[in-house]
């Protein structure tokens, strides 16, 4: 049994990194090196916070056997020397579930940091959605501390955390803490059902297609996957008894493993969406643009562009009446039509997926494209209209 679970945990953990890594590879062929934000750098400490737990879980078995100072009888605490081996590897093993508890903790709440980060640039330019990123930025401070003194302060003085005889009580367990538990699931529930209710709503009442909206809602509802094998790994450990310890270590892996994927779930799919248009030859290669600042075009409903009125942008992701002139979006134009009246697109940068002039894709991702014919009365001709596709307006999503 103890065999099975090192090759599951270690597998894993490979898997898990493959993933960041793959994150990475989209990103960087997304907006490349300079453009990097933070959340992808802090999904490497998330890898290497995924790392140690597997070592430490992988410990609990190997290196103290899954012992803990929970599930012993009164007589067995009474009677174990101090100079024994059992008692070193109790010792031991329930200092190694301090530590697991701690770096368990911390992972997580570095992906949902991480998610969140990315839901405040997918948001950007959609009213009322900022102060809703900070909202979720002080739960998650609130709640992980709450976490992390839960487990440092539930248990005083600190050494009775790993001591065995007298019995300390259910708080000092660090491996079937009953606060540990509740705190832990309630605190991580909470905070995944939060993030979830971000984007959620939003993208119900945006422009977006319905079939676009069912895949952008699986893809970040991946939080219920994380929220159950959460609440699994708590049942588990509360019921299993002298095993406890063994059984914390274990599915503290496998629901790390669910929050890694889920985390980089929205990058995986604009990976795989870019792979997808190179293999069909979608993907216009050309290089030669330049790109203007969209402030440099008044874009009100008595603006014009190029002699004509030009409608308001919207986010594509934005409610009816919203708004989303932002500092990110850029009008590109291709630099070959220069000389003629040039197609226009405007698009933001932020969001994964944004279509560029000439069709080339900047990012990659969900894409939705609005294409506009405008037309003013003097290129009316005896009733006949003459077509002048010069101006389209792109807003494109991941």
């Amino acid at each position: 049994m103890a065999e099975n679970f090192i090759a599951e945990a270690f597998s894993l953990l490979a898997i898990g990194l493959i993933v960041i890594a793959l994150r990475w590879v989209s990103r960087l062929m997304t907006v490349g090196f300079r453009n990097l934000a933070f959340d992808d750098y802090l999904m490497i400490v998330a890898g290497a916070l995924y790392s140690a737990e597997t070592t430490l879980a992988y410990y609990v078995g190997a290196k103290w056997h899954g012992l803990a100072n929970n599930s012993m009888t009164p007589e067995e605490r009474a009677t174990l020397s101090p100079d024994s081996m059992k008692y070193k590897l109790i010792v031991g093993g329930s200092k190694n579930q301090i530590c697991g508890w701690m770096v368990y903790t911390s992972l997580l709440w570095t992906l949902k940091t991480c998610m969140l980060i990315f839901f405040s640039r997918l948001t950007v330019g959609v009213s009322n959605m900022k102060i809703r990123i900070r909202i979720g930025a002080v739960l998650l401070a609130v709640s992980y501390l709450a976490t992390i003194l839960s487990m440092l302060l539930s248990c005083q003085p600190f050494h009775r955390l790993w001591q065995i005889y007298p019995d300390p009580g259910n708080l000092c367990y660090p491996a079937i803490s009953t606060l540990y538990v509740a705190v832990v699931i309630t605190l991580n529930a909470s905070t995944d059902f939060y993030l979830m209710s971000v984007p959620l709503p939003m993208i119900w009442q945006s422009r977006l297609a319905t079939k676009k909206k069912w895949v952008l809602s699986v893809m970040f509802s991946g939080g219920l996957l994380v929220t159950a094998a959460g609440i699994l790994r708590c049942v588990l450990i509360l019921t299993a008894g002298a095993s406890g310890a063994a059984q914390a270590g274990q599915w503290s892996i496998r629901e790390s493993f669910i929050a890694v994927v889920v985390g980089n779930l929205p990058m995986l799919y604009t990976l795989v969406q870019r792979i997808q248009q190179y293999g069909s030859g979608s993907l216009n290669r050309s290089n030669d643009k330049k790109s203007y600042p969209l402030g440099s075009y008044k874009t009100g409903g008595s603006s014009r562009m190029g002699g004509k009125k030009a409608k308001k942008f919207q986010h594509p992701l934005s409610m009816p009446n919203d708004t989303a002139m932002d500092s990110d979006e850029r009008i590109v134009v291709d630099s070959k039509q220069e000389s003629g009246p040039p197609p226009i697109v405007v698009s933001n940068d932020t969001l994964p997926g944004a279509v560029h002039g000439g069709g080339r894709q900047h990012n990659t991702g969900i894409r939705v494209q609005t294409d506009l014919h405008i037309e003013s009365s003097d290129d009316v001709d005896d009733g006949a209209s003459r077509k002048n596709p010069y101006h389209r307006f792109s807003d494109s999503m991941g």
